[in-house]
């Protein structure tokens, strides 16, 4: 049986989507369920059930502006779920952990064709410092049960991910979710979509239901770090030109006096395409199909 912690998530919803047509029975736990920040519950919720396979998706997550603001919080809520997650797995001898980590890991100084082994070399960038490091000792967690313990792991290097039900927070949130809600509130008030930056910055862009995939993928497939991404980076202006032909919003104010991260990121995905994953969804395609799906799921959409 596997477990996926996070169900109700971006990532994880994706996930329990691909396993309810799969035929492997499968928990999915909300925090009614259990409360992953409390070791206890986590144990006694991991010895009840005795999963063989832990997908473990949950985590807290902000974009740039939240990541500056709540650094703390980023830090502590991860670090304490990953924590217990991991520990629970390895008391009731799961079979294999995959669990979600982040680009956010890699250090600033990495720009181009980053690769898995340069995963904790170096400081990250230090808008997103606290995120990475959490996914950097939950990767050193992992590491070191699989060296004692022989608990088998992925650790899945997750670039910039997107698609439905993600938290479409215009203040805090990632640029896709945050911009599609902005599009949207442009259509329906005739107001101009503000957007940070320049557009210059440069991202690898990941629909939820491939990352989901690559999950569950990387259940039978590999162990260790894997970049999932797509190797295609796009500026964040053509991400608002996108959204722009799709929601027919042409009024854009670009505040380039705001911040906008590393200016260029991509990604070697080599030991993933190895494994023999493919990927099934483009850019435009994801991003047509997160956009009707908020409008189809609006005002009922996560904002905070």
């Amino acid at each position: 049986m596997y477990i996926v912690t996070g169900s109700t998530g971006m990532l994880g919803s994706a996930v329990v989507a691909k396993l309810q047509t799969s035929g492997i029975s499968f928990l999915a736990p909300t925090r009614k369920d259990v409360d992953l920040m409390d070791p206890q519950a986590t144990m006694e919720y991991f010895k009840e059930t005795r999963p063989k396979v832990v997908l473990h998706t949950a985590a807290k997550v902000h974009g740039l502006m939240g990541n500056q603001k709540f650094p703390g919080d980023m830090f502590d809520e991860n670090l304490r779920i990953n924590f217990n997650v991991i520990s629970a797995a390895k008391a009731v001898n799961v079979a294999k952990i995959v669990a979600a980590g982040t680009v956010a890991g890699y250090a600033a100084k990495f720009s181009e064709d980053i690769r898995e082994d340069q995963y904790l070399d170096g400081e990250p960038h230090a808008a997103e410092s606290s995120y990475g490091h959490a996914k950097r000792a939950m990767l050193a967690q992992l590491d070191s049960y699989y060296r004692q313990f022989d608990l088998p792991y992925a650790f899945a290097i997750y670039t910039n991910l997107y698609g439905p039900n993600d938290r479409f927070d215009t203040q805090y949130g990632h640029v896709v979710p945050s911009l599609v809600a902005k599009f949207h509130q442009a259509m329906r008030t005739g107001e101009p979509v503000r957007v940070w930056g320049t557009g210059k910055a440069t991202r690898d862009f990941l629909y939820s239901a491939d990352a989901a995939r690559a999950l569950l993928h990387l259940v039978d497939h590999g162990q260790g770090r894997f970049n999932i991404a797509t190797a295609r980076t796009v500026p964040i202006a053509y991400l608002v030109q996108l959204l722009s032909e799709i929601s027919g919003v042409r009024n854009i104010i670009w505040e380039t006096e705001k911040p906008e991260g590393q200016m260029m990121r991509s990604y070697n995905t080599e030991r993933l395409a190895d494994t023999g994953f493919q990927l099934k969804h483009s850019l435009e395609e994801g991003i047509a199909q997160t956009y009707a799906w908020y409008c189809e799921n609006y005002p009922d959409v996560r904002c905070h």
